[in-house]
């Protein structure tokens, strides 16, 4: 069942423009060599891939609208940027359209551009192959290091990352999504846990310092 499914969502996103196929295409390199390095399943990460960014070409407009159309809450993230709408709109056609039933999958799909506290492998291993593909790193040494650091250790490498977009949307004076300072916010507590940092800086000394700074995170 998985490889007919897998089948008809690629048809799907074949339909789409071409730099956006050959991005898919990019993502999917990166997914199976860490799917291999990871042991994760290749035929389920392989479906993620090529659902993930159905809908990514989509104006804001259309974003809005289909999100409306498949029940998808509009917050006021996505309502200023409704190109963070795409993968929760995917995860619910690749549910009602195409069958996909595989929740892991869905998941990853639904939360591939800002990530969560928690994801499953699957979720992980999209979300940084979707950040450190071939055209993304081209001249971004930063993500070239993230890609390498990924095949060690996988955890540190999407913290690594988010750190570095944080970094870049200050730097541009973007709004950071909530969704992803929360996100971020988990990982850093969990790799404090994991390598047992004493004297951690709090949440609100650390949101000081960076209006300080003049890096200001979003206070959800």
């Amino acid at each position: 069942m998985i490889a007919a499914q897998i089948a008809a969502v690629r048809e799907e996103l074949l339909r789409r423009p071409s730099g956006l196929v050959r991005h898919v295409e990019r993502v999917l390199d990166e997914a199976l060599r860490l799917a291999r390095r990871w042991n994760a399943d290749p035929e389920r990460l392989e479906l993620a891939v090529w659902g993930h960014d159905l809908f990514r070409a989509e104006p804001p407009a259309a974003q809005i609208r289909l999100a409306g159309e498949v029940g998808v809450e509009i917050d006021a993230d996505s309502r200023e940027y409704p190109v963070l709408l795409h993968g929760p709109i995917a995860a619910v056609v690749l549910r009602e359209r195409f069958g996909v039933t595989d929740e892991e999958a869905l998941l990853a799909v639904r939360d591939h551009t800002a990530g969560l506290a928690h994801m499953s492998l699957l979720a992980k291993i999209l979300l940084i192959s979707d950040k450190i593909e071939s055209k993304k790193r081209k001249g971004v040494p930063q993500l070239a290091e993230v890609r390498r650091l990924a095949r060690r250790d996988l955890d540190t490498a999407i913290l690594c990352w988010a750190d570095w977009r944080w970094t870049q949307e200050a730097r541009e004076r973007y709004r950071t999504q909530s969704t992803h300072w929360r996100a971020r916010r988990g990982w850093v507590e969990e790799h404090h846990r994991d390598i047992a940092m004493p004297g951690r800086v709090s949440v609100q000394a650390f949101a000081a310092a960076a209006r300080r700074e003049g890096l200001v995170p979003p206070t959800g």
